[in-house]
């Protein structure tokens, strides 16, 4: 009963998908990353490899629908 709930959401509403934004050390600039993730896993994944970098810090992970046609 779940899995047809989730597909028929899926169907009406799109996708759900993750997008990691990040922000540049030393400045007030903020970006999104130009990955987009299918699972929430794989968006924190990306978000552990962000933060072991100097360049960039984790800012916030967003959560959208994306409906293919």
């Amino acid at each position: 009963m779940r899995r047809l709930f989730n597909e028929i959401s899926t169907f009406l509403l799109g996708r759900k998908c993750y997008a990691v934004i990040v922000g540049e050390r030393g400045s007030d600039r903020y970006d999104i990353c130009s990955q987009i993730h299918f699972t929430k896993e794989s968006a924190a994944a990306h978000r552990h490899r962000i933060e072991e970098t100097r360049t960039y810090v984790y800012i916030a992970t967003v959560t959208f629908r994306w409906k293919r046609k």
